[in-house]
């Protein structure tokens, strides 16, 4: 299926909201490259008969430096924080205009970032993160919260399409194996030999290619950025600032550790995760990473939208016992996921946790048509489950 073909016919589940926001103030659209920010922010404008700008494009930089923009009355602005001075840029423009312009701005990493650190324009804006394909979004639901659950089998495809393809459109839109490693090698030399030299001073890029290179042995597991700088021959350190920055590239999501309430829980030792968990070999592992995307986008889309503050942990004790994840709501714990590849028994540590919390537990297995209820824990297909998630 051709590319551009597909995306015509399809909608992002933040769409509605941040077409909502856009009526209110200005809205920044942040996450990985080729993620689909571009298509989003161009299909939102052109229902408005407004002006896309590419501040890559010489015209178009011209055009917004000059302000010409100001005469349509809903703008995107791609790339834009490429320029030096776009806070202040965008925060006069805003406080003058803000009364008949609606302005979207779509970006890189780099405008997460940036927006971080002294945020001039505070108050003027709404964030949101675009995150790759979920199974919900093929099934085009809206997003909610956690609900009642049903098992629809014509899911099942759409599940093992992203499983196999990963959850970054175009690759997902070919279906081609071909087509997908192509794509892989070419983001992969985008993010090192662009993006990162572009980002950071980093110098070394071949070691950092090394790193890219050995982390989907280490994703899902405990991590040790000690045996890491040993097999890399760098400092400890080192480790942890390539992994800050890998962060930002949109290359890997770190998830902390549970600690309150659990007596002899690890307090420092994170676990890291791909973006694109089609990079993975191993079986287990991907669906891990599979799950674990469509859980990291559903904490980040309730927290971006206000629904609930959300964070997402592991649990994992000195004795081992552990459960895959925890979602956090308001600083409180919320429920529990463990992953399992088939339908199995149910995880003693699964039940362990959610008594000792007090909290549902939800073990997602990878067999369809699956669902069934022991007290407070449910087994449930993923393909049922995710599909009406987030």
């Amino acid at each position: 299926m051709c590319y551009a073909y597909y995306m015509r016919f399809f909608q992002r589940n933040i769409e509605i909201h941040v077409d909502q926001d856009l009526q209110k103030k200005m809205v920044f659209i942040a996450g990985p490259r080729q993620v689909g920010k571009t298509t989003l922010g161009k299909r939102l404008i052109k229902q408005y008969k407004g002006k896309y700008l590419l501040y890559d494009d010489l015209d178009d930089r011209r055009n917004i430096l000059n302000k010409g923009f100001i005469q349509n009355q809903y703008v995107c602005l791609d790339e834009f924080h490429k320029y030096q001075r776009w806070k202040s840029f965008l925060k006069g423009v805003y406080d003058k205009y803000k009364e008949n312009l609606h302005i979207l701005l779509t970006g890189s990493a780099r405008l997460d970032v940036y927006q971080k650190s002294g945020d001039s324009l505070l108050g003027r804006y709404y964030l949101f993160h675009l995150h790759p394909l979920t199974l919900s979004e093929l099934n085009k639901k809206q997003i909610s919260l956690p609900g009642e659950i049903l098992a629809p089998s014509e899911l099942l495809k759409g599940l093992n399409e992203l499983y196999r393809f990963g959850g970054f459109p175009e690759p997902f839109a070919s279906q081609s194996e071909q087509e997908h490693r192509r794509w892989s090698n070419q983001r992969r030399d985008l993010l090192i030999n662009e993006d990162l030299r572009d980002l950071t001073d980093i110098n070394l890029v071949s070691v950092v290619e090394n790193l890219m290179l050995l982390l989907p042995d280490r994703i899902g597991s405990l991590f040790s950025y000690t045996a890491l700088a040993q097999d890399l021959n760098v400092s400890v350190p080192t480790v942890q600032s390539w992994l800050k920055v890998f962060e930002k590239l949109y290359i890997v999501y770190k998830i902390p550790p549970y600690t309150k309430k659990i007596t002899r829980s690890l307090h420092k030792r994170p676990k890291y995760y791909l973006w694109d968990w089609s990079q993975l070999e191993q079986a287990g592992q991907r669906f891990e990473n599979f799950v674990a995307g469509h859980l990291y986008k559903a904490v980040s889309l309730w927290t971006d939208l206000g629904f609930a503050n959300c964070s997402l942990h592991f649990l994992h004790t000195r004795d081992n016992k552990e459960v895959d994840f925890l979602i956090q709501k308001n600083n409180k714990p919320w429920f529990l996921v463990e992953v399992k590849t088939a339908d199995t028994q149910i995880s003693k540590w699964l039940r362990y946790f959610s008594k000792q919390l007090g909290i549902p537990g939800i073990q997602v297995v990878r067999d369809s048509g699956v669902y069934k209820r022991d007290e407070n824990i449910s087994v449930i297909s993923a393909d049922s489950w995710l599909g009406h998630f987030v």
